[in-house]
């Protein structure tokens, strides 16, 4: 985590004020920043890279990462931003790329080939050539959409001119017509085709039945390999916050302390300013990017008006990921368990995304290795039951959550040397997101190509959506697409500006 610098006592006038620490609005901020503006991150929602609890630093949940070099929106940010060569020395291959256990099966799905049609060939015989050619045609169908993707086609589109771009684009995009099948569809109902749809909500923020679109450009870019990165998405977001203030922009909060913004101030149906609580007087700035779940920008923006609620509306969140954290003895692993391992087909709340990491003592402000125990970190989605916690429902959630992983993993219980659920044991003043980690939302009827849910263009003429919300069926690739769209209509807004020597 980078020590955050805080601005002068003064407040001062910015071009961009980010509020939020989502993935899209940081990267949008900093890409601002680049361009010359001044810009102000309000870290408003941060949750850090871990927490702390009996003495041990853990995560908030399991993810799996492909590497965002394979979307033509992050590797637009990333170049733009000088950051590929950095990133490409962070992310850390994970061997296998994803293990897939089933009742009846255990394999590990690598990103060569050759090695795959053998693993696939052991534990279904006679089915390896069948099952390796269905995953390349899923790689292929993801290549296929990337000339699509390249062509930055506006998600979702807003007016006339944005719903021509879009049709234009359309033409690039197999799945834009009749389209190409759901990846792996010619596999029916096999066990392997079941386990590698099941991931789709981990990898993306849109409920419901899986989008064409959506599926083949997750699952695509699964296929071709998973990474580990510190802290996880939240450590990519810290890689972008750094920039922003590289950039000369301010920071408020970091390290996992949140600087709450208390409201938004609407005057003549614009933005003016943040206030933010524990700071004097008021940040105000020309243009707002929104880096927050709707939910929280409901209660920043009372004076928003209509449009602005209606807009807000079409996004609910209807399902989260629920996380459980065990620190675990050596002995209670099996030695060939993945670093990052998807269990589908038991009994229990659903498929159970499973990662081990190395154990971390939190020590004098710094985190230790410790040697021999493990963290076993396990994510299952869940119903959304509101903004807080029902104690007797979460303790029910988490007890089938760790039925479920015994089914598969029958020893690890008596090798337990901590039980920590992020939701109850992480510091109570970050409740913000962390009760919302990783949502799945309800879009309202209309999105372009099934994949897309809030404009970047909000009621609020100086207010711009970047988060997780505008193409939540695109995942991290999604992300990366809103925060070009929003640093490009912001800076349309507020004119070119030279950058800074």
């Amino acid at each position: 985590m980078i020590p955050a610098p805080r601005p002068p006592a003064t407040p001062r006038a910015y071009d961009v004020c980010v509020v939020g620490s989502q993935l899209g609005g940081i990267a949008a901020g900093a890409l601002l920043a680049r361009r010359g503006f001044r810009v102000l991150h309000v870290d408003h929602d941060g949750l850090g890279g871990q927490y702390a609890d009996g003495g041990w630093l853990l995560p908030y949940a399991p993810s799996l990462l492909p590497s965002p070099r394979l979307f033509p929106a992050a590797e637009a940010v990333l170049s733009e931003l000088g950051l590929i060569a950095d990133l490409v020395r962070q992310l850390e291959p994970c061997l296998p790329d994803l293990q897939v256990i089933l009742p009846r099966a255990r394999l590990d799905l690598v990103r060569d080939p050759a090695r795959r049609r053998a693993e696939l060939e052991r534990e279904w015989p006679g089915e390896g050539q069948r099952l390796e050619a269905a995953l390349e045609e899923s790689q292929r169908l993801f290549d296929a959409e990337r000339a699509f993707l390249e062509a930055r086609p506006p998600l979702p589109p807003l007016g006339l001119r944005q719903r021509w771009r879009l049709s234009r684009a359309r033409r690039l995009s197999p799945s834009g017509g009749d389209g190409p099948p759901v990846p792996l569809a010619e596999l029916g109902d096999h066990p392997l085709a079941g386990a590698l749809r099941s991931t789709y909500p981990f990898l993306a923020h849109l409920d419901g039945t899986p989008p064409r679109l959506g599926l083949i450009r997750t699952l695509g870019a699964l296929l071709r390999g998973t990474h580990r990165l510190a802290g996880g998405e939240l450590g990519l977001r810290e890689v972008l916050r750094r920039r922003i203030a590289e950039s000369r922009g301010d920071l408020l909060g970091g390290d996992g302390v949140p600087a709450i913004a208390e409201s938004l101030e609407v005057e003549r149906g614009r933005v003016v300013a943040v206030r933010v609580n524990g700071s004097e007087g008021v940040f105000t700035a020309r243009a707002f990017v929104s880096a927050t779940d709707t939910v929280a920008l409901r209660r920043l923006v009372p004076g928003g008006g209509e449009k602005l609620a209606a807009q807000l509306d079409r996004s609910r969140p209807s399902r989260r990921l629920l996380s459980v954290n065990w620190v675990v003895r050596p002995e209670g692993l099996p030695a060939a368990l993945g670093p990052t391992a998807l269990a589908a087909g038991f009994d229990g709340p659903g498929p159970v995304l499973l990662q081990v990491l190395p154990a971390l003592r939190a020590s004098k402000g710094r985190s230790e290795p410790v040697a021999g125990e493990r963290v076993l970190t396990a994510g299952v989605v869940v119903p959304v039951r509101g903004r807080e916690p029902d104690g007797e429902a979460l303790s029910a959630e988490v007890g089938r959550l760790r039925e479920t992983v015994g089914r598969f993993l029958p020893f690890f219980g008596r090798h337990v040397v901590l039980e920590s659920v992020p939701l109850v044991a992480a510091d109570a003043s970050r409740r913000g997101s962390r009760l919302l980690a990783h949502p799945l939302y309800e879009m309202a009827p209309g999105r372009a190509l099934g994949v897309t849910g809030l404009p970047t263009r909000s009621a609020v003429r100086n207010l711009f959506f970047a988060g997780r919300e505008v193409v939540p069926g695109l995942g991290l690739e999604g992300e990366f697409h809103a925060a070009l769209q929003a640093a490009d209509a912001a800076e349309a807004w507020l004119g070119k500006k030279a950058k800074p020597s």
